[in-house]
């Protein structure tokens, strides 16, 4: 199961495939047999919804949901949970069944369990499973052996302890990229450094003493070879922290800062090259009292042991919506601030800024593999705005709308890019679509039921809203074998390119001003794409030959220009009273959850009460409604677990 990157056999031509996770299982396409085709289908047949058909690689059982399955990182291998435990499959072998990893707890009464979550080390040598955490079988996190003279060997196992289903909290154990170093987080006394096999002695294993460490982030192989891992420890009597140290001096902190109070989460994320560290700490509290969504301080941290720590944002600069390191250069892009937010490149070497690249309604940013080519989005809440940014000449190449985008991402070519609403986020129109860098639309695939029942169904429990959950996850199959960095393609007929990213600050152009980017015909859907953009105030008028009249269109007056700024000033005002209006609102809702939840609570841990009541009991004075009773207990316990992580 070593790491083994080559291009298909008998294909000649680099990996492009990507994985669809349905209600049916898991569906592997081609992405570069696309072609125009007239025959009947829908998604489980590679049909398109815009009268194109791809090639189905394969079509493998999983779970219906996103969490159930995994690639390596080299796109080798992809792993699936089963009943049985987890498949792996050989991606270079048509996805050819290799191993079959066991599950290890049993269901124990009545309590449906099994492996809930997947994740390969680095260079493919051992499997990590996850399975629903049960009172009676703490030990739920396994490691697994893939190497071919024992493959299949359990080697390990350790608890995540409350742990049910979905997106793992922590990930209990990680490698260095070598996989000489293995890093157990065991709680309450910090990380265990040991060898990345087992092989060794439990005296020969090292700690990091970081009693209170909640999570903790690998670095790539750094200056000097030296591998670093940040931790982070969360508020307790203390202040919450974040620390770095070396695996090879385990017991020497490197540098340290300390975060503000009610600080509840933290994300780690270091540079490409192990150099420097960006952690972003979000607190649910806004002591300003500018926003209902909390606030987020960014800090920037190196690992030379000079430099001292650096806060790059705070509640003055507003929420950090989204922030990513260049993958080849050290370098770093932040969208900042409420909407519409500022997009700006920082220096990863200083943490100083380097440019404000625009301003406007954004919360997403990707890097392709390559550093060149960025995607900015605005999703969630937002209308699906997407812009192509050239790095390397800080241009705008193409400007689209992905509406209801639930995630996104780069294929490994960098050069084509994954949309894709997904469940259980959005239950109805599942689909995902396929873009090229300059904004041309490759396709779209709807994943939607060929025939559409009622909305309700009475089950004898009474009605239930049913509903068109098809999709709940897309990605690319990883792959770096066969590209290579390629600059933008010059578009015939397209005009210069807008410099930076749109800016609705700018929206009212000046005569003479160069145009917006390229936005492909329909890629907003028919002729309402004209409006928006003149909403938007990238263009003032209607072309000539749209609208049928003979008269030249003239620039707008002096006084035209200023009655339409005060204009929208009173639509802004207007707007931030609403929003306002909602904050308050929102706070009310929030107070009364919180009071909810904590009533819940309450009630729960009285049944918890009783059910020890019951335990004290000789088995046969039991009655059957204790012991039916009893058999609620688990399910108790789960929602407190939930309840007081929430």
């Amino acid at each position: 199961f070593g790491s083994r990157l080559r291009l298909e056999q008998g294909l000649g031509r680099p990996i492009m495939e990507f994985l669809a996770a349905t209600k049916d299982g898991i569906i592997i396409y081609d992405a570069m047999s696309c072609s125009p085709s007239d025959e009947e289908g829908n998604y489980a047949s590679g049909r398109c919804a815009d009268g194109i058909s791809v090639k189905v690689v394969a079509t493998l059982p999983s779970p219906p949901n996103a969490f159930g399955h995994t690639w390596s990182r080299d796109g080798a291998f992809l792993a699936s949970v089963c009943d049985e435990g987890v498949r792996i499959y050989d991606a270079q072998k048509g996805y050819k069944g290799v191993q079959t990893i066991p599950r290890v707890a049993p269901d124990v009464g009545g309590r449906v369990g099994g492996v809930r979550n997947v994740q390969f080390s680095p260079n493919n040598s051992f499997l990590v499973t996850y399975e629903k955490w049960d009172p009676q079988f703490a030990e739920n996190c396994h490691i697994w052996d893939l190497r071919p003279e024992a493959a299949g060997k359990k080697l390990y196992s350790c608890t995540l302890k409350g742990y049910t289903s979905g997106a793992l909290p922590v990930e209990m154990v990680k490698w260095s990229p070598d996989e000489s170093l293995c890093l157990e987080l065991v709680p309450g006394e910090g990380l265990r450094v040991q060898k990345g096999d087992f092989s060794g002695e439990a005296s020969e294993a090292t700690m990091i003493s970081e009693r209170g460490v909640a999570n903790f982030v690998l670095s790539p192989v750094g200056p000097g070879g030296h591998c670093c891992v940040s931790l982070y420890m969360p508020e307790s009597a203390m202040a919450a922290r974040v620390a770095i140290y070396r695996l090879s001096e385990p017991d020497k902190m490197i540098t340290e800062v300390n975060l503000p109070s009610k600080v509840k989460d933290m994300s780690m994320q270091w540079n490409f090259d192990g150099s420097a560290l960006l952690a972003l700490a979000s607190s649910d509290v806004d002591e300003t009292g500018s926003s209902y969504f909390g606030t987020t301080y960014l800090y920037w941290m190196s690992v030379d042991g000079k430099t001292k720590p650096k806060q790059v944002s705070g509640s003055a600069e507003g929420l950090v919506q989204d922030l990513v390191w260049s993958p080849c250069a050290n370098e770093f892009m932040i969208i900042l601030g409420m909407m519409p937010a500022t997009v700006s490149l920082y220096d990863g070497k200083t943490a100083k800024l380097i440019s404000t690249l625009g301003t406007n309604r954004r919360n997403t940013v990707k890097w392709n593999p390559w550093g060149r080519f960025v995607a900015v989005g605005g999703f969630g809440t937002l209308a699906g705005d997407l812009d192509f940014f050239d790095r390397s000449c800080e241009e705008t190449i193409s400007s689209i709308r992905a509406a209801l985008t639930v995630d996104c991402s780069w294929a490994p070519d960098g050069r084509h890019f994954l949309t894709s609403t997904l469940a259980p986020r959005m239950n109805e129109g599942n689909q995902l679509t396929i873009f090229k860098y300059d904004g041309a639309q490759l396709l779209r695939m709807d994943y939607k039921p060929d025939v559409i029942e009622g909305r309700h169904e009475d089950t004898g429990a009474g009605a239930r809203t049913k509903t068109q959950a098809l999709l709940f996850a897309a990605s690319w199959r990883p792959a770096s074998a066969g590209y290579e960095d390629r600059p933008a393609t010059p578009r015939p007929g397209v005009g210069k390119r807008k410099k930076g990213l749109p800016d609705m600050l700018k929206a009212v152009a000046a005569p003479g001003a160069v145009g917006p980017a390229y936005r492909p015909r329909g890629a907003e859907g028919g002729g309402a794409s004209l409006v928006a953009a003149m909403m938007r105030g990238e263009v003032t008028d209607a072309p000539r030959e749209e609208r049928g009249w003979a008269s030249e269109a003239k620039p707008m007056e002096e006084w035209e220009i200023k009655k339409l700024e005060k204009q929208r000033k009173k639509e802004a005002e207007a707007r931030e009273q609403a929003e306002k209006e909602a904050g308050k609102k929102a706070i009310r809702d929030v107070e009364q959850a919180v009071k909810d939840r904590a009533a819940k609570l309450k009630a729960l841990k009285a049944q918890l009460i009783e059910f020890e009541k019951i335990k004290e009991k000789d088995w046969d004075e039991l009655t059957d409604e204790d012991e039916a009773m009893l058999e609620l207990e688990a399910d108790v316990r789960e929602q407190i677990a939930t309840l007081e992580k929430s």
